[in-house]
């Protein structure tokens, strides 16, 4: 239960008494003095109503400002009841009054009946503040999932109502919530898997439309919670495609229906898959943006077809401002002209990472093996020409210290390539010793440290 005051503050001194009274009756007065002279009837129709909504009001809130719930409630009460218009922190403080009563009760009859009376408060609200309807629903349906969860179908209808209005503008917690309930729902088959599903597309584009906004890392922690539910509900690339297979057949042209396969297939890591690459193409011709030119370019690289992926990924590039996706792309590309063979290529995609995000230990890996891949363009003598792998190995160096993700691939290049240094004997012979600066004068233009083996 919520705890009170302690005792000794609980029983005033007379002289705290008499201060409490004399303050009360000098606030009376002069609020009485200012209603009789301005006649002021804002919230209540008499006078009298009037006082006593503000004197209750400025006695709940000093409680509730310390936290004193049980003291701030008769007080809160007797001015929702004189004064709903009152100001509508009445009704935030009284929701979080009664979210905090329901937090500490133990007993179920009990919280059930707090529960009610906290519903009550969110239709109260929307009554007399209805602008803000589309996120007190999605408040009060969060409430309702969370306190009342044997019960997911009535808070998914709530949910649902929030999202109808809000859309790509649904709060975070709220969006969570909308999707769990109808993964619960599943659970207690009152759903089948088809309804969960087709709620992951557009909870995914709230996230998308959020994520780079104020409150974008609770919207990413939304898509994880999401994604993870949808892995549940969807199994594996076989039966989500035994699923939209039939859907896909009958519906080719529906382009709510290819975003949403793609996602899921995506989810899954089913990019290698035909019918991905399928409902891509699909999806392209219907509107060649930036999206599926995407998916179209990682199943052409899951299938190491890198002249076609490339293709898909530059018109990406060129096609978006999104910088998740552009900084997937440019890893695609710098991926792919690695493969082809064409270093410089993809060492330039990997520094357009490093302009998205200065940490990135992939662009850095990309760099490192971009030197190995090219080193036959710089030439030398048997020490200069092995020079590539000081710079290669300077770049996994710096992969492992900005990106503790990729340090173990990092470690293991760096394995590798140390044994490919020059002998000592080869660089001594043209005046390189261990220590000393060196300029590859080459392509890759890096100053690097001098380090041989035996």
């Amino acid at each position: 239960m919520i705890s009170g005051l302690q005792n000794e503050n609980m029983i005033d001194t007379k002289e705290t008494a008499m201060k409490r009274k004399a303050y009360l009756i000098l606030m009376i007065v002069m609020i009485s003095s200012i209603a009789n002279a301005q006649k002021i009837r804002t919230y209540t129709a008499s006078d009298e109503d009037s006082i006593t909504c503000i004197t209750s009001a400025s006695l709940y809130i000093e409680f509730f400002k310390q936290g004193n719930f049980k003291d701030a409630l008769p007080g809160w009460r007797k001015a929702i009841a004189i004064c709903p218009r009152f100001s509508e922190s009445l009704w935030t403080n009284g929701t979080k009054m009664y979210q905090d009563l329901i937090e500490v009760e133990e007993d179920d009859a009990k919280k059930n009946l707090l529960m009610d009376t906290l519903e009550w408060i969110y239709d109260q609200r929307i009554e007399y503040y209805p602008d803000g309807k589309g996120s007190i629903l999605g408040r009060k349906g969060t409430d309702m999932a969370k306190y009342r969860s044997s019960n997911p179908k009535k808070a998914h209808d709530v949910l649902s109502e929030s999202y109808n209005i809000l859309q790509l503008e649904m709060e975070p917690a709220a969006l969570i919530y909308y999707f769990k309930t109808a993964y619960d729902m599943k659970r207690k088959n009152l759903v089948e898997d088809t309804y969960v599903l087709n709620l992951y597309g557009p909870c995914s584009d709230v996230v998308q439309n959020n994520k780079d906004g104020t409150y974008g890392s609770a919207y990413l922690t939304a898509q994880k919670n999401i994604d993870n539910m949808v892995g549940k509900v969807a199994g594996d690339c076989e039966t989500l495609i035994g699923i939209f297979k039939p859907k896909f057949g009958a519906n080719p042209k529906d382009a709510v229906l290819l975003a949403q396969i793609t996602k899921l297939l995506d989810k899954l890591d089913c990019s290698d898959e035909d019918f991905y690459l399928k409902v891509a193409v699909a999806q392209y011709e219907l509107d060649p943006a930036a999206e599926a030119a995407f998916a179209i370019g990682k199943a052409y690289y899951r299938r190491k077809d890198y002249g076609q992926s490339n293709k898909y990924f530059k018109e990406v590039a060129d096609g978006t401002e999104d910088k998740d996706m552009l900084f997937d792309s440019y890893q695609f590309l710098g991926a792919g002209m690695l493969s082809l063979g064409q270093a410089q290529s993809a060492k330039s995609y990997a520094l357009k990472m490093l302009e998205i995000n200065a940490q990135s230990g992939d662009a850095y890996l990309i760099i490192g093996n971009a030197y190995v891949k090219g080193r036959k363009d710089c030439g030398g003598d048997e020490c200069k020409s092995r020079a590539v792998y000081w710079a290669a190995v300077d770049k996994f160096s710096k992969a492992k210290a900005v990106d503790p993700g990729v340090a173990e691939k990092a470690q293991q290049y760096i394995n590798s390539y140390v044994g490919q240094f020059p002998k000592k004997e080869d660089c001594f012979f043209y005046g390189l010793t261990d220590g000393q600066s060196y300029t590859l004068d080459c392509w890759i233009g890096e100053t690097t440290t001098v380090r041989t083996r035996e």
